[in-house]
């Protein structure tokens, strides 16, 4: 064990880090990436992550984040107790997954443990998910991460007869029927506590978009008087430490883009289960595009969370939707925003409005609360819409907004080079467009797209509107579409792929 004095650093990493000099480092007999356990006093330690240098701190201090003034109180030339630790017996484990070794529930709690609490590495976290890409989980294995991914984070309990909540998939731009969906359910009385993510890969995650009208990060007391209040919520919930090794494992899929089944079937259901959700109805787009290809493998996927959720003691109901083109008209914060107020005042986009009432009405059908009419009837009364005024209220924001003003300024169309058919809106492309245009960074950046496929054009009938703050995004836009077609435009007889 060597002591050290505290000093702080300006970085930020996803795991704990610190900075030891090297001669320090060679002191206690450690290297970078080897862990050390950081003790302040009797309450206060810390596992963390050794890196070294020779300028950044000096010989007797080791550089630490600031958060650790917060959290425990540590100033700058605090005495800190430093000692190496052994590796976990977790990484014995991830190493058996990629063996193709069907795990005990004893190995995956202490895997999930593991993550939960910071004691892997980036490289020991892409073993992992790696191993569960390549090797599955079982379904016993799939049950054994949901509960330890539970297990690991905070609850919500609710006094409540009916607790439901909705999940997509997604891949699908726009497609921001969440919003709807809970404002409809929530008028019907049911309780909802919706969080939802912000956007990993897309132009828009539901919190993003959110976050147009209000607030929505809160605390889980916060969200208990929210939701007691008006029936439901619309939170992000990375502010929450419900079911957080999930989030540990979805940031190490990120750069190979794994999105191993086992895994997903897990995060999902962890995050319902951690809210307190007893009914629950999972969107499931597939087609080109999405995440989920065809029909059997959405069919396959869907049998899947029905059998997880019974072992959770759950009612799961999956829809099975295309999503081989966007869903509304907007994609990006502002723009899906605006999507969202059209449908809630019962003027479109039809696409929208028809599989958010489609959703809530399978949810009101689960509890006996009505049936997809019924969701209809909540939107064309202005009930839903009150309710979702009433919830952004008690997010401290307004539904009251000139949205159109909060769209970027820069904007170029894109118009029909022929007359014909529209045979594909291509979702990847209508993504990356509004990403490069600076979505969702820049609010008011994103794509508006005019049609939808199978719909008839004439030659300079307008296809989309970009909007950007930056000329040199629009520049980046117009090589984007200089090199890839977002709509695929033919004659009626390019419709027939195959004549046998």
């Amino acid at each position: 064990m060597i002591k050290l004095k505290a000093t702080f650093l300006d970085f930020e990493m996803g795991i704990p880090i610190v900075m030891m000099h090297v001669e320090d480092a060679r002191d206690v007999g450690v290297f970078p990436g080897d862990r050390v356990l950081i003790r302040y006093n009797s309450k206060a330690e810390k596992i963390a992550f050794v890196e070294t240098t020779t300028q950044l701190v000096k010989e007797g201090q080791i550089g630490i984040r600031r958060e650790a003034k917060e959290k425990y109180g540590v100033i700058k030339g605090t005495i800190l107790f430093v000692s190496p630790v052994m590796k976990p017996r977790s990484v014995e484990f991830i190493k058996k997954k990629l063996d193709g070794i069907e795990l005990k529930d004893s190995e995956i709690n202490e895997i999930i443990h593991d993550v939960a609490t910071n004691r892997l590495t980036d490289i020991e976290l892409g073993a992992f998910v790696s191993g569960v890409y390549t090797r599955g989980f079982n379904d016993k294995e799939v049950l054994a991460v949901t509960r330890a991914m539970v297990y690991e984070g905070d609850s919500l309990k609710w006094n409540k007869k009916y607790v439901v909540d909705k999940h997509s998939i997604g891949g699908v731009p726009g497609n921001r029927v969440t919003p709807i969906v809970v404002a409809i359910v929530a008028a019907a009385g049911l309780t909802i506590p919706k969080t939802s993510s912000r956007a990993i890969t897309s132009p828009a995650g539901t919190a993003d978009t959110m976050e147009v009208f209000c607030n929505v990060s809160f605390s889980v007391d916060e969200i208990k008087q929210i939701v007691n209040k008006t029936n439901g919520c619309l939170v992000w919930g990375g502010a929450l430490d419900l079911a957080p090794a999930d989030d540990k494992l979805i940031r190490a899929e990120y750069p190979l883009s794994l999105d191993p089944e086992g895994q997903v079937l897990a995060s999902v259901m962890s995050k319902k289960k951690s809210v307190g959700s007893k009914y629950v109805v999972i969107d499931l787009p597939f087609g080109d595009g999405a995440k989920v290809k065809s029909f059997e493998d959405a069919k396959r996927l869907a049998i899947k969370f029905k059998k997880l959720g019974a072992s959770l003691e759950m009612h799961i109901e999956c829809t099975l939707t295309k999503g081989d083109q966007p869903i509304g008209n907007g994609v990006g914060p502002v723009l899906e925003a605006i999507d969202i107020m059209e449908v809630l005042f019962g003027r479109g986009p039809i696409d929208l409005f028809e599989k958010s009432v489609e959703l809530a009405g399978v949810i009101l059908s689960m509890t006996g609360k009505g049936n997809e009419k019924t969701a209809k009837e909540l939107i064309d009364s202005g009930a839903a819409l009150e309710k979702f005024k009433q919830i952004v209220v008690a997010q401290g924001g307004t539904a009251d907004k000139d949205l159109d003003k909060l769209l970027s300024k820069k904007k170029i169309s894109v118009y029909a080079k022929k007359t014909g058919t529209v045979l594909s809106v291509n979702n990847k492309v209508i993504a990356d467009i509004a990403k490069r245009a600076g979505a969702p960074k820049d609010i008011g950046a994103g794509v508006y797209v005019y049609v939808k496929r199978w719909q008839t054009i004439k030659k300079g009938d307008k296809l989309l509107d970009i909007y950007s703050s930056k000329e040199y995004k629009i520049k980046s836009v117009e090589e984007l579409l200089s090199e890839f077609e977002s709509c695929v435009i033919g004659s009626d007889k390019d419709m027939t792929v195959e004549v046998v």
